[in-house]
C-alpha cells in the first residue's frame, strides 16, 4: 500500500515583509494555498520542516491563521507532524507557538533532541523522526542525534527524517551550514528538510532528500530561483519503502522582480519585465525592487515610477551614483552576518553568536537591535 504526504516547508507566518501589510496577508494566503493542495490530493498526513512562524512570539493574527488551518485539518482527520526552525525556538524557556494546538492533532517533534512516533496509515507503519534546528552551543550535538536517528531507523521499512539545518552543498556556502552532507543519515525513506528557502532535491545514501523552499518570497536573494522555477510544496508517494515525489507549484505567490539597470534603460525594462511575465503576475500586483546606477534625476524618475501605480508596487528606488561605489552591507536574514561584518573575523564572529544564542531571555533582541544600531545598519522597509 503507499502513503502519500505533503511536505511543506519555510511558511513565515506573519512576516510583514518591507512592512507591507499586503505581504504578510500573502505569506497567509500562499499557506492556505498549501494546505489546500494537500486535502486536495488526499494526502494521509501532512510535514512541516520548520520556520512555520517568523517570529517565536506570532501575532495574534499568525496564530489564528495557523489555527484554522489545522481546524480544517483535524476535522478531515489529518494529522501534522513539524519541527522547530530557528525562528520558531523560543528565546526564553517556552513551549513552541505550533505545540500549543497539539489538541488539533500537531506532534512537535525533537525540540532538544531526536524523536520520533510510529504511526500507522492503512496498512502500512509510517516511522517519523523529526531534529528541530540546534544552532550555537547545541550545534556539536548535531552529529550524535543524525547518528542516533540513523541507528533507531535502521531496521524500519517507511520512513521520513524531518530536520531543519543548513546542509553543504545544497546553496548555503559551507560556513553557514550547520551540518555536511556526510552527516545526514541516508538510511530513510526521504529526507524532509527545511531552512534553505530554494527548491532542492538529491539522493543521500539511499534516501530522497529535498528542500521543498519557502512558500513565499523572504528576501531578493530569492527573485532568481522564483523566476525560474517557482515556488511549490513536495507531494510525496512512499510505498515498499521507496519514496517518489512530485513538485506541485503555488500560483498565489506574488510575482516579484528586481531591476538593475541605468537612467536611460529603466523605463523600457520595466515594460519588458511587465511583458516577459505577463501571464505569470495574476491578480496579485508585482513588487518589484529596482536599482538606478549612475547620475540621474532623482525626482523625475520617482514622478515616473507613479505612473504605474495601477500595475506595479515599487520599493523606494535605490540610486546607486557613478561617482560612489555601493556600500558592502551584510545579508539581512541574520544576525551573524551583522556579526561577520562587524568582527571581520569569523572565529570572533561565531563566539559573539553563541553568547548571544546563550541569553534565551526577552533581551536577545535588544541585544540584536543594538548591534544593529551600532554599526549603523537599518533593516530595509
Amino acid at each position: 500500500m503507499m502513503v502519500r504526504f505533503l511536505h511543506l516547508s519555510d511558511t513565515h507566518l506573519g512576516n510583514r515583509q518591507y512592512m507591507m501589510p499586503e505581504r504578510e496577508l500573502d505569506f497567509y494566503e500562499s499557506f492556505r494555498e498549501a494546505i489546500s493542495i494537500g486535502l486536495e490530493e488526499n494526502v494521509d498526513f501532512f510535514v512541516h520542516s520548520g520556520d512555520l512562524f517568523d517570529f517565536w512570539n506570532p501575532s495574534n493574527q499568525a496564530l489564528k491563521e495557523f489555527r484554522d488551518s489545522m481546524i480544517t485539518l483535524r476535522e478531515k482527520n489529518k494529522p501534522v507532524f513539524m519541527i522547530m526552525g530557528d525562528h520558531d525556538r523560543p528565546k526564553r524557556k517556552d513551549y513552541p507557538a505550533a505545540q500549543l494546538f497539539d489538541f488539533l492533532g500537531i506532534r512537535v517533534l525533537g525540540k532538544d533532541s531526536f524523536e520520533h512516533t510510529v504511526q500507522r496509515f492503512g496498512s502500512e507503519d509510517i516511522f517519523i523522526g523529526g531534529i528541530s534546528n540546534l544552532k550555537g552551543f547545541s550545534k556539536p550535538l548535531l552529529i550524535s542525534e543524525y547518528q542516533k536517528a540513523g541507528s533507531i531507523a535502521r531496521d524500519t521499512r517507511n520512513s521520513v527524517l524531518i530536520s531543519h539545518q543548513g546542509v553543504t552543498n545544497f546553496g548555503f556556502p559551507d560556513e553557514a551550514c550547520e551540518v555536511t552532507r556526510e552527516m545526514v543519515p541516508g538510511n530513510y525513506s526521504y529526507l524532509a528538510f527545511g531552512h534553505f528557502h530554494n527548491f532542492s532535491k538529491a539522493k543521500i545514501g539511499d534516501s530522497l532528500f529535498s528542500y521543498p523552499g519557502s512558500t513565499d518570497i523572504n528576501s531578493t536573494n530569492e527573485i532568481d530561483s522564483f523566476l525560474k522555477t517557482g515556488k511549490g510544496v513536495n507531494l510525496v508517494d512512499i510505498e515498499k519503502g521507496e519514496a517518489t515525489m512530485q513538485r506541485l507549484p503555488l500560483v498565489s505567490t506574488r510575482m516579484q522582480a528586481k531591476i538593475s539597470t541605468d537612467p536611460d534603460r529603466y523605463a523600457q525594462e520595466i515594460d519588458n519585465f511587465l511583458s516577459q511575465y505577463s501571464d505569470r503576475i495574476g491578480s496579485k500586483k508585482p513588487l518589484v525592487t529596482i536599482e538606478i546606477r549612475g547620475d540621474s534625476d532623482k525626482p523625475a524618475i520617482r514622478r515616473y515610477l507613479e505612473n504605474y501605480s495601477e500595475k506595479i508596487i515599487f520599493r523606494p528606488p535605490i540610486f546607486i551614483t557613478a561617482a560612489v561605489e555601493k556600500e558592502s552591507r551584510p545579508n539581512l536574514n541574520s544576525i551573524m552576518d551583522y556579526l561577520r561584518n562587524y568582527f571581520k573575523d569569523d572565529n570572533l564572529a561565531d563566539l559573539a553568536n553563541n553568547i548571544y544564542q546563550m541569553t534565551q531571555g526577552e533581551v536577545g533582541e535588544s541585544i540584536y537591535q543594538d548591534i544593529k544600531g551600532k554599526m549603523g545598519l537599518e533593516t530595509p522597509k
